[in-house]
């Protein structure tokens, strides 16, 4: 191997033991080398023995190949180093493979930003990364990192260094997860840790989008106020934006709604610390190794049909072996419980066979099962606890704390155990799918299509009246795009089972939402209220009148029947007693007409 030769695969070993499951091009960027030159690196390696790939089946990530060394080069580069094994901080041990595979989400977002970070560092004269690495999931007591973040990096710029950390979001993580995690960044600033008390670089946050930056900031500034210190050095950044100009002014402090560029805001930043954090030393090549690693996709063949696997092996290897169809499929299912095989073909646009051999692997696998009276011939589905522990696994979240705090359900480990209210109320779950699935059921050309569909749990609106807080629980919203109007819409799906004043009391709540809603100059979404029968809909539309008075006309009535018969986009809908009914929203040949006379 020449000289050349020789540095390229050193480098990439680097990486590689740095980042594990590193893209060919992710690679080149980190190394600097064209993409031929790694892609001959990795075939070498392959020969020897030194590394395995895998491809992503996540929803979320492109089919490219993700290289990670096996185990019998992690232990040669372990023993081989001039550092006792315990003080080594990179990911080398096989616990923390397995993690990264069933976070593999948040291991290739990290493994995106380093590279990344090192595209745009080289267009800044001066500035370059000193190192970055994953840091372990497992911590150990003394550790010299907060909690839950997942890499470590060094910039240096001229003759400043600045140590930061890197943590990855994930929208299914729920809110109380990020609360947890500020207090433990607060708890560790201000311990005995190596930074100094009360001191800490900055973590730089990867957001998944610009809402989620709003919801850190509320987090990370009302803990600071209720204990009564300075606030946390964080950054923020959506990882979108991220990817499309990595080295633009795209980053924000949670006091101050300024963008800049990431160099901008970590200057000044440096700090003397007591002393460096463990760095493994750059390693030689390991020898070609005799004894083959099983690769990764028959060790999770294999760990599925083992009788005991450990929890993390178990999880590891579903998130390898799991399809993309059956993924899609266990998320569709977590936020709307009993979906038929056709109504999971409509809600995620797959083509017919798909659904179908999605799940039958899926309840192989005991991550779904069939669920209520109408088990055959149209079973509707459900997920298992298992499913759910995959999940939390890969938003990285506790599972206790995820089947708690999540908008997702499943269905309980044991026979015995308590059912999630959208599996008890089954015909009530069941009409409000098919609500939904109905305005999915409309054809493309359609002047109103449904865009976003939220479950129950996710509609919640929390609403101050008269010094007290009450929650206005709908049974599901969404939002329909007419032309170019959207319309958001809350729904009501009465099965005439509560009584006139229950019934009452929930329109009242309605009001109280709407009165909110109008003092805040927010949006008034339409409320869709299907019934059972006529009788029940001019009921309805009796207590509308009386209890919403002025926003009686965001009330609009109908009946299941006709939703069923007609569907939703039909002239169904009454909006006062004794009037035609009418279509919602409005067709856009109406509406401007309705514009032209205005």
């Amino acid at each position: 191997m020449t000289r050349d030769a020789t540095t390229a695969a050193l480098d990439t070993l680097n990486w590689l033991a740095r980042l594990p499951f590193l893209a060919v091009d992710e690679l080149a960027l980190l190394t600097g080398l064209p993409e031929p030159d790694i892609e001959a690196v990795l075939r070498q390696f392959q020969q020897d023995g030194h590394v395995d790939w895998i491809t992503p089946s996540s929803p979320e990530l492109d089919a490219s190949r993700r290289y990670v060394l096996t185990e019998p080069a992690r232990c040669a580069i372990v023993s081989g180093q001039r550092t006792e094994p315990k003080a080594v901080r990179l990911p080398l041990d096989w616990r923390e493979i397995l993690h990264r595979l069933t976070a593999l989400e948040a291991t290739v977002a990290l493994n995106a930003f380093a590279a990344d970070l090192v595209t745009a560092l080289r267009r800044h004269i001066g500035a370059e990364l000193e190192d970055f690495w994953s840091l372990p999931r497992v911590r150990p007591e003394d550790a010299w990192w907060p909690p839950g973040v997942h890499g470590f990096g060094s910039i240096r710029v001229g003759t400043v260094r600045t140590p930061f950390f890197v943590f990855v979001d994930r929208a299914g993580a729920p809110p109380a997860h990020r609360a947890t995690l500020i207090a433990g960044w607060y708890r560790f600033r201000e311990g005995r840790q190596i930074w100094g008390h009360g001191e800490l670089p900055p973590i730089l946050i990867l957001c998944p989008g610009t809402r989620w930056e709003e919801a850190w900031t509320r987090h990370v500034l009302a803990s600071a106020d209720r204990r009564g210190l300075p606030t946390l050095p964080v950054l923020l950044a959506s990882r979108q934006v991220l990817d499309e100009t990595p080295d633009g002014p795209h980053w924000r402090r949670v006091d101050d709604s300024d963008r800049a560029s990431l160099i901008e805001r970590l200057a000044g930043r440096s700090r003397s610390e007591p002393r460096q954090p463990v760095v493994a030393q750059p390693f030689s090549c390991p020898p070609v190794l005799t004894a083959r690693a099983t690769r990764l996709y028959g060790w999770a063949s294999g760990t599925l049909q083992a009788n005991n696997p450990s929890r993390l092996e178990r999880l590891a290897a579903l998130s390898l072996t799991t399809s993309a169809a059956e993924k899609r499929i266990l998320d569709c299912l977590g936020r709307h419980p009993l979906l038929t095989e056709e109504e999971l073909m409509v809600a995620l646009k797959l083509q017919r066979r798909i659904p179908r051999h999605a799940i039958e692997r899926a309840l192989r696998k005991g991550l779904i099962v069939a669920h209520g009276k109408t088990a055959a011939p149209f079973p509707r589905y459900c997920l298992r606890t298992t499913a759910l522990e995959l999940l939390a696994a890969r938003d990285e979240v506790p599972v206790r704390r995820y089947a708690r705090r999540t908008t997702l359900t499943a269905l309980p480990r044991e026979p015995g155990n308590h059912l999630p209210t959208l599996l008890q109320q089954f015909e009530h779950t069941v009409g409000v799918n098919s609500f939904f699935v109905s305005w999915l059921r409309c054809r493309p050309n359609n002047d109103a299509r449904l865009v976003a569909w939220l479950n129950a749990a996710e509609s919640a609106v929390r609403i101050e009246s008269a010094g007290s807080f009450h929650w206005l629980r709908p049974d599901g919203s969404g939002t329909v795009l007419a032309g170019r109007y959207a319309h958001d819409f809350l729904l009501e799906w009465d099965r005439a089972t509560e009584r006139i004043p229950v019934l009452a009391m929930k329109l009242a709540r309605y009001a109280e939402f709407y009165h909110a809603q109008h003092r805040s100059g927010s949006p008034l979404p339409a409320l869709l209220f299907v019934t059972t029968t006529p009788q029940r809909e001019e009921l309805v539309r009796h207590l509308s009148a009386t209890t919403l008075s002025s926003f009686d006309q965001l009330v609009l009535t109908t009946c299941a029947s006709l939703v069923q018969r007609l569907g939703p986009r039909a002239p169904i809908w009454r909006t006062q007693a004794n009037q035609p009914r009418t279509a919602w929203p409005i067709p856009t040949s109406d509406r401007n007409q309705m514009e032209d006379r205005s």
